[in-house]
């Protein structure tokens, strides 16, 4: 919190509190050392009970930590408290998203022309061990999604993206629908992981695998989900960061599609 301080003498003060925070309790103590003894002894069963139910959560929690449990409650809490969950830190969301003067949010605001903005080209595989190249699908709709199997949003999306990939002929007709992936980056499992999460769960969409992180990291994603719409150009008509309703991919696709922001 300090280092995020607007000032130096707001971070001062915060380091202050928080130093305050931690030698009072013991600063406590050491005055009241009789009183504090007293009342442990006069409560002998009550401490004798904080101990070993603090030893059970102790265990409970090594068992969680050790069993990779805690990353599926987390997944869980987020999607039932948001629809945006953060890139964890050393992640490829360094630079802005290459379209942010177009991001379908706020395309309505600015009534000037918005400036094209060609979407990074790129070359992936997916699951199936099928290339996709980007500029291949010029004359196309894309409907481009960074994901990951650990984000509880973007779970709660999968099903209606995958759904939309259906109705659209499975990518032979007008709109291409691609998910991105980035194996074995921040808590994200590998190749194998995410391909077995994908049929277990039934999507069979194609997700191409960023290896590197280098796709990631052309287009700023910070946070997952985040879809990019690429019109039939190749440039970037918009984007939307956080799970989006079947409703809202559908409009977003017919505005990609007309070229018409509403």
């Amino acid at each position: 919190m300090a280092s995020s301080a607007e000032s130096s003498a707001a971070g001062f003060l915060l380091i202050g509190v928080y130093t305050l925070g931690f030698v009072l309790p013991f600063l406590a103590v050491g005055l009241f050392t009789g009183t504090v003894l007293d009342f442990f002894k006069s409560h002998q069963n009550v401490v004798r009970y904080t101990v070993k139910i603090g030893a059970v959560l102790l265990i409970v929690m090594g068992i969680l930590t050790l069993t990779g449990a805690t990353g599926g409650i987390s997944a869980d809490l987020a999607a039932g408290s948001g629809t945006v969950q953060e890139e964890p830190a050393g992640n490829s969301g360094e630079e802005a998203a290459p379209s942010g003067d177009s991001q379908e949010e706020h395309s309505g605001a600015d009534s000037q022309e918005i400036p094209m903005v060609p979407a990074p080209d790129f070359t992936l595989t997916d699951q199936y061990g099928q290339t996709h190249t980007l500029s291949d699908y010029q004359g196309k709709t894309v409907f481009l999604n960074f994901w990951a199997t650990w984000c509880g949003p973007c779970k709660m999306e999968m099903p209606d993206i995958q759904a939309l990939y259906e109705d659209w002929d499975e990518n032979a007709g007008e709109l291409v629908v691609l998910g991105v992936a980035g194996p074995n980056i921040g808590q994200e499992g590998s190749a194998e992981d995410i391909t077995a999460f994908l049929e277990e769960n039934g999507y069979t969409y194609p997700v191409v695998m960023d290896e590197t992180g280098t796709l990631f990291y052309q287009y700023g994603i910070s946070a997952y989900p985040t879809t990019f719409m690429i019109d039939t150009e190749g440039n970037v008509f918009g984007y939307v960061q956080g799970a989006v309703s079947r409703e809202v991919m559908d409009d977003i696709v017919e505005q990609t599609r007309t070229g018409q922001r509403r």
